[in-house]
């Protein structure tokens, strides 16, 4: 009993945390257009969209779930090519519309799906932010 409060008490941290990011993320580069926040197995916890992403771009909220859970497996991925290439840092995948950037904040046990304009650098967005919160 004891141990599922702490886990409540540890997703309800990770929610605040959570939505303070996906402002100052959203914010930080005009190249991003929007971002989820996922939890551990892909739970989204936080959606923000830029102002320069017109609402009939959007996707249903049914869409972003299938999203979280579809990026958590990609990242998963993307780790176990650890003693190949070293740890996993993001992933890049380009579309004829635009990309999409997915990252596993290790730090913050979260994970995030940017989506990105066409002419963005996935590279630099994410170089942006680790400087915006702090890791290497």
């Amino acid at each position: 009993m004891a141990n599922s409060k702490a886990e409540a008490a540890n997703a309800h941290a990770l929610d605040a945390i959570g939505s303070r990011l996906a402002k100052d993320i959203v914010d930080c580069d005009p190249g991003i257009m929007s971002l989820i926040v996922m939890r551990k197995g892909g739970v989204v916890i936080a959606v923000r969209r830029s102002s320069r992403l017109q609402e009939l771009e959007y996707i249903d909220e049914e869409t972003v779930k299938l999203f979280g859970v579809r990026a958590s497996v990609v990242l998963g991925a993307a780790d176990t090519a650890g003693d190949l290439f070293g740890s996993s840092e993001a992933v890049i995948g380009t579309y004829k519309k635009g990309k999409v950037l997915l990252i596993r904040l290790k730090e913050y046990n979260l994970d995030l799906g940017l989506r990105l304009s066409r002419s963005a650098s996935g590279e630099y967005i994410y170089s942006k932010i680790q400087g915006l919160l702090g890791i290497s």
